[in-house]
């Protein structure tokens, strides 16, 4: 998987990070990946390749949905990693 400017083609994921984890993404994002052909990446793997560390990320949401991060994703996705939130 490899970066690709915003606005790419099918075979991609598009990946966006909340609040202070945006820093990882190029201008913070959201950051189009493209997957080879056949490919299949986990958002674990995808939050990795970023450079989102695992400990600051809370949930991981693919396509409006709450997954885990062995969830399998495939082209056309976009995944989002939400770091925790407080508040008063």
């Amino acid at each position: 998987m490899t970066p690709e400017p915003e606005g790419g083609g099918k075979q991609t994921v598009r990946v966006k990070a909340i609040g202070y984890l945006a820093v990882h993404l190029p201008d913070g994002g959201p950051v189009d990946l493209s997957v080879p052909v056949g490919g299949s990446p986990t958002a674990g793997e995808v939050m990795r390749l970023v450079g989102i560390p695992e400990d600051e990320v809370f949930l991981v949401i693919v396509n409006g949905r709450r997954v885990r991060r062995e969830h399998r994703l495939v082209p056309g996705d976009e995944v989002v990693f939400v770091p925790p939130v407080a508040g008063g």
